[in-house]
Formats: structure tokens, sequence, C-alpha cells
């Protein structure tokens, strides 16, 4: 696994926000969005709502 994907989860559950994590590791939302799809499919999780 690439260590700017566990950055960008880390980052993701110390802010709890997708907005703020990505302003923090100065890319964009959907990168944000779209690094933890690939944890999400690596570790076949799916995200749960709510």
């Amino acid at each position: 696994m690439d260590i700017s994907l566990l950055k960008t989860f880390l980052e993701v559950v110390k802010t709890r926000h997708f907005g703020h994590a990505a302003d923090h590791l100065c890319i964009t939302q959907s990168a944000v969005s779209a690094r933890i799809k690939m944890i999400e499919s690596l570790l076949s999780v799916r995200r749960q709502l709510g």
C-alpha cells in the first residue's frame, strides 16, 4: 500500500471531513475521495453511510 494512502486515511480520521483533509494535505477533495476508495478496494471493504 502506498504511504500517501495511509497519510490520507489518517488525515480523514483526524479531521472527520474529506474537504478539511484535502486542505491539510494540499490536494483536492476528489483526490482524497479517490484515495479512500482505493483503500476500500485494497481491503475489500465498503463505506457505511450515516
